[in-house]
């Protein structure tokens, strides 16, 4: 059975996963926004970004923390990670639409999350 450094191990690999899937849907809508890039391209990797994201909130949320202090930890990551897909999910929708208002709204909220993700990366080195 795994020990809280284990599970403390297995929430920062997930973090930095999360926190990359982040960092290229924010990319993805970035260069869209600035033209530099074309609808299907920005509307796929935003997809992916998401699917990627959904995938890593599922493999974490598979784990049983070993102790307490590691189910304080699962709470912590639980909301982050479904803050973080929330917020992709939001990006993919806006970029579909082609409303920029709303993509610069979502790619507010996927930064907040890049935040939320780089915090939890350094609190669990």
């Amino acid at each position: 059975m795994p020990d809280d450094g284990a599970y403390r191990h297995a929430a920062l690999q997930t973090a930095m996963a999360m926190g990359s899937d982040l960092a290229s849907g924010q990319l993805a809508a970035q260069l869209g926004l600035q033209g530099k890039s074309f609808s299907a391209f920005t509307d796929g990797h935003v997809t992916d970004a998401e699917n990627d994201a959904d995938s890593v909130n599922s493999t974490f949320s598979s784990r049983q923390p070993p102790d307490a202090r590691s189910d304080a930890l699962r709470q912590t990551m639980a909301q982050a990670l479904s803050d973080g897909t929330s917020a992709l999910t939001d990006l993919r929708i806006a970029v579909r639409m082609e409303d920029r208002a709303q993509t610069r709204k979502a790619l507010a909220e996927v930064g907040k999350s890049l935040k939320t993700f780089s915090d939890l990366q350094q609190e669990l080195q």
